[in-house]
């Protein structure tokens, strides 16, 4: 999962080069570089391991150039694994992996080429360098016939200064416009701010930006008509919080999702009608966080709709030969739009004659575009790789989904629909736990692993608790259903381990209420988190946090934010960054 971006632009160059992979930086922060071409046709390098802020510096010069961050799949963080890659008179940056490199790899190295990075992606530079015979696109073409596997290059030819070629399969690439600038990028966020109009790029499609214009284009050269569209407003950090891109985008949960149930009020249902109201049976497909939100759906669609759903981690789907087919419907959750295996899991649901829903933060994503009807939520650009606000407007957008399967299939709304405009004030309300989600980091901030407890809806809840905790705090927490800590993993619990405890289902309080007392009972630490009064009055735990009233079935969306801010705050006070936790990023465009 890396970031690319290339620019042709006459003033400042590099400044839009560096600007851009800032940010892209969410894909990947191992390493990053930049490649400059200038019009006396040389190429210049600057490459570094770590963040981009590294390419800090004098620019380079020249008025076309190439850049990259890195996510490492082949070959451990270092300056000779960071993109671009040069051989002969070529430069490139790569995101993807290539399946068939070792081959490759050993043939070039036959014919005596020396390799001075451990990447897959050094080998396509190599093959493009062996077919050039003076046509740049020619060489371009050959090579990415050998290839196998996922990838968008940008490559740059010193023999060709003002052109840059670009090619996608499998994975994103899009062509920006600017009055001042031609770009190509692995997405539209990123873009925000330098692009005016956007467009993406197909598998297999080619982008050649030269003599001042983007154009589009087969393997053969032939032109493809391409539509471009205006870039989107992206909202980044208006919030009253300073810090962290995590912070922040917290901080703006009550403005995503109300610019979210905005958009869903004006959504046009009547499309997927058929589909909604006759679906067999309903699959649910997403990966990390974006699953828990499924999963979600799932319990909360079966309960209103009376529909079956099967909910599924993306990456198992495929393999397992679901029986999905016609009269199916597949909801698929990514917040980019780009992930492979949620990609892959909706190519295979449409093979088989089911109707993919998709439910993406990005219109212009290539999960849209495959998707037969799309809910966009409006969460907003978010650069911390640890979803926050992005996965509360899931929810809401998923609820809201349930809700209008429940309409169009008996003609009424849930009793649960019309708090929807609520949720936005509540989610403020919620802020005020916040000071005490500061003490009990510090409380817990040595802690060497967590448990966190839920029933029925809560169990999502607690599960993307113990995810934010894994990811950015690097602590160990398992997310549970309750009723199961008996069965085995109550044997972990030790004198001061943290337990949390999420009890916003009324009739199943005393349920979670027992577990908690169990873990106490054996000397764990035990928060409870619910809006239920007496649930909250006449529990045993150390620490309690009462949350808004709302409708219990809504309480997931708020419930998970003092859950969120709890592991920012574990996080930072463990002496780590919150925005680029090690070993992630945030678009998972690989297997």
């Amino acid at each position: 999962m890396c970031g690319i971006v290339g620019c042709v632009s006459k003033e400042n160059c590099y400044e839009k080069i560096l600007s851009t992979l800032s940010g892209l930086e969410y894909r990947g922060y191992d390493s990053a570089g930049i490649a400059m071409l200038s019009s006396s046709k040389t190429l210049n390098v600057r490459k570094k391991k770590g963040y981009v802020s590294n390419l800090k510096g004098k620019p380079l010069p020249g008025e076309t150039g190439i850049g990259h961050t890195r996510w490492a799949t082949h070959g451990k963080p270092s300056d000779a694994n960071a993109h671009p890659h040069v051989s002969g008179k070529f430069a490139l940056v790569h995101n993807g992996i290539v399946e068939n490199f070792r081959a490759l790899k050993g043939e070039l190295l036959e014919q005596g080429e020396e390799f001075l990075s451990e990447t897959d992606s050094e080998v396509i530079v190599k093959l493009i360098a062996k077919a050039y015979r003076g046509d740049f696109f020619e060489a371009v073409v050959k090579a990415c016939e050998r290839l196998e596997g996922s990838y968008a290059l940008a490559v740059l030819c010193s023999d060709d200064p003002g052109e840059i070629i670009g090619v996608r399969q499998g994975s994103p690439l899009v062509a920006g416009a600017a009055p001042d600038a031609l770009y190509l990028c692995s997405d539209v966020p990123a873009l925000c701010g330098a692009a005016e109009f956007i467009c993406p790029a197909s598998d297999g499609e080619f982008i050649r930006i030269r003599d001042g214009n983007i154009c589009f284009c087969d393997g053969n050269g032939r032109e493809i008509c391409k539509e471009f569209s205006r870039v989107p407003p992206e909202s980044r950090s208006s919030s009253v919080m300073s810090g962290t891109f995590m912070e922040k985008e917290i901080a703006e949960i009550p403005r995503a999702l109300s610019d979210t149930f905005k958009s869903l009020s004006a959504t046009d249902f009547a499309p997927c009608a058929r589909i909604l109201r006759g679906a067999r049976h309903v699959y649910a497909v997403a990966c990390g966080t974006a699953l828990h939100a499924a999963q979600a759906f799932g319990d909360i669609a079966e309960s209103e709709v009376r529909c079956p759903v099967s909910c599924f981690a993306a990456s198992e789907f495929r393999y397992r030969d679901p029986l999905i087919g016609r009269d199916d419907l597949l909801v698929a959750v990514s917040q980019s739009g780009e992930t492979a295996d949620t990609l892959q899991a909706a190519r295979l649901a449409k093979e088989r004659g089911a109707y993919v829903l998709a439910v993406t933060n990005i219109a212009q994503s290539s999960l849209a575009s495959l998707a037969d009807f799309t809910i966009v939520m409006r969460a907003g650009s978010e650069i911390a790789v640890a979803a926050t606000k992005s996965y509360n407007c899931q929810l809401l957008c998923l609820y809201y989904l349930a809700a209008q399967m429940k309409y169009y299939r008996v003609q009424e709304f849930p009793d649960w629909f019309s708090q929807f405009s609520s949720l936005s004030s509540a989610a403020e309300e919620v802020f005020a736990c916040f000071p005490q989600m500061s003490a009990l980091a510090a409380k817990f901030k040595d802690a060497r692993g967590m448990f966190y407890l839920g029933r029925g809806l809560d169990v999502r809840t607690a599960a993307e608790g113990a995810l934010k905790v894994k990811e950015i705090a690097y602590v160990f927490a398992e997310g549970y259903a309750a009723g199961e800590l008996k069965h085995g993993t109550l044997a972990l619990i030790e004198e001061g381990f943290p337990v949390f405890a999420v009890s916003t289902c009324s009739a199943l309080a005393s349920k979670t209420e027992n577990a908690l007392a169990e873990a106490k009972a054996r000397g764990a630490r035990t928060v409870l988190f619910s809006q239920n009064v007496s649930a909250l009055s006449e529990s045993c735990a150390d620490f309690k946090c009462a949350l808004p009233v709302i409708h219990e079935k809504l309480m997931p969306i708020l419930a998970v934010i003092p859950l969120q801010y709890f592991a920012c705050r574990m996080c930072l006070l463990r002496g780590f960054d919150p925005d680029k936790p090690r070993n992630l990023a945030k678009s998972v465009t690989v297997e």
